[in-house]
């Protein structure tokens, strides 16, 4: 699967090539706006090319002006179905009650909070144009030209979903991670909401076969990096 990344410095957003043009995967902040502007034109490509956008989860980091390229460019929407309360309140906080992964984590996030203390963005509502989809789907993307099955993966948020490719290329969203590492976060979500359903679904990602992660927080890895966690932390073995 071939790809364009946009590094927004904390979170990833993705290109992947349709028929007629690209499908943008998640949005980043609200503030991110003109930097996510500057990295379409140096890879040349002009936001009247991308016809849609799938949004992995809710989270003002993966929303944050995501209803601008809506309202803006009549850039049609691919969502959970969970996500569509979600995303018409705009905002990320207080929705659901979040764990983080260690307590160093938790310490370090309890500090930037206070200089991060606003989640919100402009709400999202979904409309007609739009496409719902409910749990796992592997027609939509197929329709549009991309290789690749939409996987329900739910954990981090409930309504977390990932793009799983034909050839492994797995985008996750924040269902596993390549950030904080130093914190003991070692490539799972520095939050959740569900343990349990969280590390299901990264098994999950793995049995569907699963080969390169590539997330919305840090670089694309290896999936043993998954297998080497789930055998430390589950006891699983492969």
């Amino acid at each position: 699967m071939n790809y364009i990344k946009i590094d927004l410095g904390i979170t990833n957003t993705y290109l992947l090539h349709l028929k007629n043009g690209y499908m943008l995967i998640d949005t980043g902040y609200s503030s991110n706006y003109d930097s996510f502007v500057k990295g379409l034109k140096k890879n040349n490509i002009d936001i009247s090319q991308i016809k849609y956008l799938f949004i992995t989860q809710y989270h003002d980091d993966h929303a944050g002006f995501a209803a601008k390229l809506k309202e803006e460019f009549n850039i049609p929407l691919i969502v959970q179905k969970t996500s569509v309360s979600l995303l018409s309140k705009g905002d990320s906080d207080g929705q659901e009650i979040e764990f983080p992964i260690t307590k160093r984590v938790g310490f370090i996030f309890g500090l930037f909070s206070k200089f991060h203390n606003d989640f919100k963005y402009p709400p999202v509502i979904i409309n007609e144009e739009d496409i719902i989809i409910d749990g796992d789907d592997k027609n939509v993307l197929r329709s549009l030209g991309i290789p690749a099955d939409i996987i329900f993966t739910p954990g981090h948020t409930c309504d977390s979903m990932s793009i799983l490719c034909d050839d492994g290329v797995a985008f996750v969203g924040d269902a596993c991670m390549n950030f904080l590492k130093f914190l003991g976060a070692n490539y799972r979500p520095i939050y959740y909401t569900s343990l349990e359903k969280m590390y299901s679904s990264i098994e999950r990602l793995i049995s569907l076969g699963a080969k390169t992660i590539v997330p919305a927080h840090g670089k694309e890895y290896d999936v043993s990096k998954l297998i080497d966690m789930l055998r430390k932390k589950r006891s699983i073995k492969y």
